[in-house]
């Protein structure tokens, strides 16, 4: 075994009980680690039930796991739960019914020299992390397998429901009944669909060696972009069906603006649209008014160029929006912002002048800030991006969702414009919310050439975004290639 203290716990990521693969290179190295160094010790006493997982099936879960974070980095960890209470077998969350026996299996493999362990606090809220030792990770060699040939289980839930406990730091999912919600069977079904569509498609960023980000912070983890990360659920909060509903996963949504202009899908260049003051707007909407074009800029002198008035404002604003007082936004507001700016200190007096004169310009909203109203907003946005995605997913075509923001391949770039205008139509009885758009598409410049306007060449080719490829990029997308052909073929 490797020194424990080579595991950095602060680098690592949670278990995934869903990890599965029917590879045979996957069945193959499962069955000889199992058969060498765990069966005397787990004889199968049988195959399970509907409410358990047989004793392998949670081996194979485990073995899996540590092989796909060593592909991800050699350096990460897996973080495991070592109390019971980390594990409900009967659980909605837990579709193949892992249970407190893999805890058991982590430690037979601590000692037989398989898992490097570093244990965990309970004091300190810090899970074990365990990683895939020297010996272990031979093993992985010679299996020859890639991040394309790992999966999910196909009974993993994408309809989550969380709540947090008084005292908790984090919202957990709880239990609930289909019929409890009557949308949610036509939900789960409309996320299996998009789901199975991004599992199909290329998505990465073509000036990357590595499918990795590092963030500007050493202390932030950095993103792996891998095509183990496309995994999207629908997340309603408090335990409410009313509140929240947004769409969640995907790296895409962890990493910033810069990084996201050069997101490639199926090896073409994106663009990225968003609806102007998503929020601010929905307000609007909700009390039979026309949205503002831009509700952040305000006329005012305090020290501040136009640009960064409108950054702090807009930043106050949908902050405010979802803290229930202003003190409470005023610290979100200030921990929000990067190390080292001039927005980091703004004081409690100075952040309530622009709040203030914000409301002044708004007063059929003001009501609606530091009340708590965002996860009811969030409500209504994650019911506009399920109206975007299900109408690509219907057509075959991926689309990229960051809440109130939307990524397409450039060719399709009108044609998200006009669905994102139809579902606020829809939402807002008929009003409609300015979309920012960086860039412009190759639909579009076609379009416009269509109208034979005499100033169409201003509107060049040359204008679509496009980054050079890497050779790493170009060996991935190969990769995905060649993998896309195995799978039509099984």
């Amino acid at each position: 075994m490797t020194n424990n203290s080579e595991i950095n716990r602060y680098y690592s990521r949670p278990l995934d009980v869903h990890r599965w693969s029917d590879h045979p290179e996957a069945k193959k190295i499962v069955h000889t680690i199992w058969s060498e160094y765990y069966s005397d010790s787990y004889p199968e006493s049988g195959q399970g039930n509907k409410a358990s997982s047989s004793r392998r099936k949670q081996f194979k879960v485990l073995l899996l796991d540590l092989y796909v974070a060593w592909l991800e980095d050699p350096q990460l960890s897996i973080g495991v739960g070592m109390s019971k209470s980390a594990y409900k077998a009967k659980s909605r969350y837990n579709a193949l019914y892992i249970s407190y026996l893999i805890v058991e299996m982590v430690r037979h493999g601590h000692h037989q020299g398989l898992i490097d362990l570093k244990k965990g606090s309970e004091d300190s809220k810090t899970t074990t992390r365990i990683r895939a030792t020297a010996k272990l990770q031979e093993y992985f060699k010679h299996a020859n397998l890639d991040l394309l040939d790992f999966t999910r289980h196909s009974g993993q839930e994408t309809i989550i429901l969380k709540i947090k406990d008084e005292g908790d730091d984090k919202a957990h999912p709880i239990a609930y009944m289909d019929s409890d919600f009557a949308d949610i069977p036509q939900m789960r079904q409309e996320m299996n669909q998009y789901n199975a569509l991004l599992h199909m498609t290329f998505i990465d960023i073509p000036t990357l060696k590595e499918p990795l980000i590092c963030k500007e912070s050493s202390a932030d983890e950095p993103v792996s972009i891998t095509h183990d990360k496309k995994f999207v659920r629908r997340i309603f909060y408090r335990g409410n069906w009313k509140l929240g509903g947004r769409f969640h996963g995907g790296w895409w949504q962890n990493i910033g603006e810069d990084w996201r202009k050069q997101i490639y899908i199926n090896n073409e260049s994106t663009i990225e649209q968003d609806y102007s003051g998503l929020h601010v707007n929905l307000l609007y909407g909700l009390q039979g008014l026309q949205p503002l074009k831009d509700p952040y800029s305000l006329d005012l002198d305090y020290g501040l160029s136009a640009v960064e008035q409108r950054t702090v404002v807009k930043g106050l604003v949908l902050i405010s929006i979802n803290a229930s007082s202003a003190k409470s936004a005023f610290n979100a507001f200030r921990l929000d912002q990067p190390r080292g700016s001039k927005a980091k200190h703004f004081t409690n007096d100075f952040l309530d002048r622009l709040l203030t004169a914000f409301k002044k310009k708004h007063p059929r909203i003001e009501s609606s800030l530091c009340s708590d109203k965002g996860v009811e907003l969030m409500n209504i946005d994650g019911r506009i991006t399920a109206k975007v995605i299900n109408h690509f997913t219907a057509k075959n075509i991926p689309v990229l969702t960051i809440h109130d923001s939307y990524i397409t391949q450039n060719k399709y770039t009108g044609e998200l414009k006009e669905v994102m205008n139809k579902a606020t139509l829809e939402e807002l009885n008929g009003y409609k919310i300015n979309i920012d758009q960086d860039g412009i598409g190759l639909d579009q410049i076609q379009a416009f050439r269509n109208l034979d306007r005499t100033n169409a060449n201003d509107f060049s080719y040359d204008l679509i975004p496009s980054y050079e490829h890497t050779e790493e990029y170009k060996k991935r997308m190969n990769r995905h290639k060649q993998w896309l052909k195995e799978v039509h073929k099984a």
